[in-house]
């Protein structure tokens, strides 16, 4: 049951990136998907703005609560961090590189903000788990 959350989360995630226009996504629920089989690569190298909008920073916000989900998800099933930080990085990568090819701006530094996400709950995961072993060792 757990590979199903992680399995529809992953593919809520792909939705949202690969539709033409996450704009008419929100504002109008519409979900258009435009395959461009010649992207322009060097997009993805594309510096962060000098203009950090709300609505810019709104989005990288969506960025880390939405690997912050896949994270959680991922702790239900695996046990280790590291295969669990090489699954959620990967599929951010994924993702970004995809949208480069649905007419999206695939940026190299929104993986940076999945990976804020996600290593910071690793971290959180990290310290409930030693937290939790002290309270076991202390009622040896």
């Amino acid at each position: 049951m757990r590979s199903w959350f992680i399995f529809i989360w992953c593919t809520a995630i792909l939705i949202f990136t690969c539709t033409s226009s996450f704009h008419d996504f929100i504002e109008f629920g519409v979900v258009r998907f435009r395959w461009d089989g010649h992207p322009t690569f060097s997009d993805f190298l594309s510096p962060l703005p000098y203009d950090l909008s709300k609505g810019f920073l709104l989005q990288k916000l969506g960025h880390i609560i939405a690997f912050h989900v896949l994270t959680v998800l991922l702790l239900m099933k695996f046990r280790s961090h590291m295969i669990i930080l090489a699954l959620a990085a990967s599929f951010a990568a994924l993702t970004e590189f995809m949208q480069l090819y649905f007419n999206r701006g695939g940026r190299a530094f929104d993986i940076g903000f999945d990976l804020l996400g996600i290593l910071l709950t690793l971290a959180i995961a990290s310290l409930f788990r030693i937290k939790h072993s002290d309270r076991i060792n202390l009622n040896n």
